[in-house]
This record gives structure tokens, sequence and C-alpha cells, in this order.
């Protein structure tokens, strides 16, 4: 049963993606693509005050900073599948997707922070060895993914065809904050919210 979610995944993600744009215009779909993008993306172990062991992949999101003015936030989305490699080379698949919030502060500044948390557990020392992560909006269904970035996407592919990758066992959460300007014309990070995961 857990391969078979695993061919499921990876026939999702190999699928060419050619959505039907129902609430979209063409001019609205070109603004997204022209100032929606993925910058830095950052990767480390990570301990929680019990002393619990995480890999951590951190993403940051530009996009425009009129957006939260013009459409519903939560309708923006983005979109994780990571692979794991413990000590025995065993690897495992994570998958997480997330809508961003729906309350941001009027002075948004269109950067937002990503943080997927990945729990050790009884696995001992994880490697992070390969990513796909998507960002984008919901046009209705519809997931458009806007911006991309993959990392050891192909070899992380042929594992898993290989039959050699499992589901992950262990707990996994996203957190997620953003910029905005303050009362004082300063930027100012918004406090750290838990993102809970939604169907693809």
């Amino acid at each position: 049963m857990k391969m078979m979610k695993i061919y499921l995944l990876l026939a999702a993600l190999l699928a060419s993606h050619l959505p039907s744009f129902g609430e979209l215009t063409k001019k609205e779909l070109k603004y997204f693509k022209n100032n929606l993008e993925i910058g830095g993306v950052r990767i480390n172990t990570w301990k929680s005050p019990d002393r619990d062991k995480y890999e951590h992949l951190q993403v940051t999101t530009f996009q425009g900073q009129d957006d939260p003015r013009q459409y519903d936030m939560s309708r923006f989305r983005i979109q994780w599948v990571v692979e794991l490699t413990d000590n025995q080379k065993n690897t495992y698949l994570v998958k997480f997707t997330g809508n961003a919030p729906e309350d941001y502060n009027s002075d948004y500044k269109g950067e937002d922070y990503w943080g997927l948390y990945m729990a050790h557990g009884d696995l001992g020392r994880l490697k992070l060895s390969g990513y796909i992560i998507r960002y984008g909006f919901m046009d209705g269904e519809t997931f458009v993914p806007l911006a991309e970035e993959t990392d050891d996407y192909e070899e992380m592919l042929d594992r898993a065809r290989a039959k050699t990758t499992l589901l992950f066992p262990g707990k996994v959460r996203l957190r997620h904050k953003y910029l905005y300007e303050d009362s004082s014309g300063e930027d100012t990070e918004s406090i750290p919210v838990n993102i809970r995961s939604v169907k693809q």
C-alpha cells in the first residue's frame, strides 16, 4: 500500500500540468508569473526545546505587495516533496501541501518565510537528499504552480522508481511568517504560525 501511494505521488509529479484557467485572466496569470518567485532555500538541523532533532528546510517566497489586497491570500499554495536519507542509505519521501494564511497585515511587503520541519525520531541521523518545491495560486479547484525550485530531483525520482523509497514515518510540520511594515516604518516579521496540510 505504501509503495502504491509513492507511485501515485510520482505520477502526479511527472504529469504535465495543463490547467484550464477558470477564474484567472491571462493578464492576471502573466502578472503572477512576473511577480512571484522562490528565493533562497536553506537546509539545517534544528533542535526543539525538548532536544528532539528535526531536518529543517526553509524557503523564502517573493510576490507583488498588492496581492493581499486583491486576492484571498489563502488561495496561494506551497507544495513540498522532499527526500530524506538515513545512515543506512534508506530513503524516505515527505509530502506536504499548505495554503498561505488568510490574515495578512495590510502593509505586507511581499516576502514570506516557510519552514518545513521533519522529525528524526527513531531513524537517527537524516540528510536531505532531494526536493521539489512549488509555489502558486488556486484557480478554483486547480493548483497553478507559478514558481519552482528543485535539487537532485531526477536522482530522487530514480530511487523511488527502483522501489527503494518509503513514505516518511516521522512527524512533519510547516511554519510560516511574513514581512510587513510596522507603524514606525520598519520592516517587521509577523508572529510565526503553523500551517495545516491540505489535500491535493
